[in-house]
């Protein structure tokens, strides 16, 4: 059959798709990556053939237009896991619109090429970022089915009653009425116990960490002396949020005193600004995590989905340091689930990180709960099923027992 994946012009929303991307062309399926021309090079390090659509956006010129008079801290919270923002007042309802206007506008910017493409290609089944609108309206419009794959902890579930009027009229450009953002079904390598409960047909995955082309460096290869604690920052948190939430300067602060090896793992312009740092401390660039995780005996990390499920899958226990409402939310379910503790920005203070991590280390139960995780993605489908079922509801034959709902 032909695959055809939508994602939005950022790397950690595509990402998480290139392990079902995997799959689905071992399986011997024709696959095709659609986004903006600054994702090619991604896509195209993942194995996978790019299709270019729509004009790049200036992702910092979007978010000012769209979140107009508001900063981060006018951002509601997300709500509690399950429910969703339905009933919300009406001026907390726009805030979240603002928002979300943001992956509205990059969908509305590729739409027109993509359905172009669409159109010629025909493709058997769509499969689309959560955040990517662009793909399930171009699904309806072939009338093929549509399969949202998220990333991790389903943020987004929460926001699906507000999307539909933002992609109103881009569904009428299509010609089409409305269409449920929430797919045919939900491709979701996140296991159970950090997920939260959510009323969509879902096709259970393993989850394969993939952070782009990796290289094991020497000092790697070789177990470390005393416990070892990952830091890292993602890949967008400061692209975001801005130079002030950002916190591996004064973590560093933190760790000083602590009988640890620290790796801080950070991305480009972020590892510079760190000037210089201990002995104990070694600095890397673009390391992918899931080579410096194993030997690790504790991270600490912003509350992005990748990482937290990196973490999860090697075992390892966190200490999650949330800036924004969607890691606020992410970092509660990692609580929730005992694998950590959440240091909210309220309480940050270079003692009390110190005391955090000191029992996020020593604490057994931290450990045990971590390990459990570990062992309850392992017995995760693998990526190899996951196509047994897209290839049934491709064919029409799949019912909503056989995809777990």
């Amino acid at each position: 059959m032909r695959v055809l994946f939508a994602s939005w012009a950022w790397a950690s929303h595509y990402m998480p798709l290139a392990p079902l991307v995997w799959a689905l062309q071992a399986a011997g399926h024709e696959v095709r990556v659609a986004s903006q021309p600054a994702l090619t090079g991604v896509i195209n390090d993942s194995g996978a053939t790019a299709v270019p659509v729509g004009p790049d956006l200036d992702h910092g010129e979007v978010r000012r237009r769209q979140m107009a008079g508001m900063t981060f801290s006018d951002v509601p919270r997300v709500p509690t896991a399950g429910s969703s923002m339905a009933n919300w007042p009406p001026e907390r309802l726009r805030r979240v619109q603002q928002v979300f206007g943001t992956f509205a506008a990059y969908s509305d910017a590729m739409l027109d090429d993509l359905a172009v493409f669409a159109r010629a290609w025909r493709p058997d089944l769509v499969v689309y970022d959560p955040t990517t609108y662009a793909g399930p309206l171009v699904a309806a419009g072939l009338g093929v089915p549509a399969v949202r794959h998220v990333h991790g902890i389903d943020v987004t579930y929460q926001a699906r009653n507000i999307v539909p009027d933002l992609i109103r009229a881009m569904a009428g450009r299509l010609g089409v009425g409305e269409v449920d953002i929430l797919g045919h079904a939900t491709v979701d390598p996140c296991p159970p116990s950090l997920q939260i409960p959510t009323d969509v047909r879902r096709i259970a995955m393993r989850y394969v960490p993939y952070n782009g082309p990796a290289v094991l460096p020497r000092w790697l290869r070789t177990p470390p002396a005393r416990p070892r604690v990952c830091v890292t920052w993602g890949t967008s948190t400061s692209r975001i949020t801005g130079p002030d939430t950002f916190m591996p300067a004064r973590l560093v602060k933190a760790l000083a005193g602590m009988d640890v090896d620290v790796v801080m793992a950070l991305v480009g312009k972020d590892a510079d600004r760190l000037g210089d740092v201990p002995e104990q401390v070694r600095v890397v660039d673009s390391l992918a995590l899931h080579l410096v995780l194993p030997e690790c005996a504790a991270i600490i990390h912003q509350g992005g989905n990748g990482t937290a499920l990196t973490a999860a899958v090697h075992g390892v226990p966190q200490l999650v340091l949330p800036q924004i409402p969607d890691q606020i939310f992410q970092a509660e379910r990692v609580l929730a689930a005992g694998a950590g503790d959440v240091l909210r920005p309220e309480e940050f203070g270079e003692a009390e990180t110190a005391k955090r991590l000191d029992a996020v280390l020593t604490g057994a139960a931290y450990r045990s709960r971590a390990q459990a995780l570990r062992e309850e993605m392992r017995d995760q489908p693998a990526p190899a099923e996951a196509v047994a079922r897209l290839e049934e509801l491709a064919a029409g034959r799949c019912s909503p027992a056989a995809l777990g709902a």
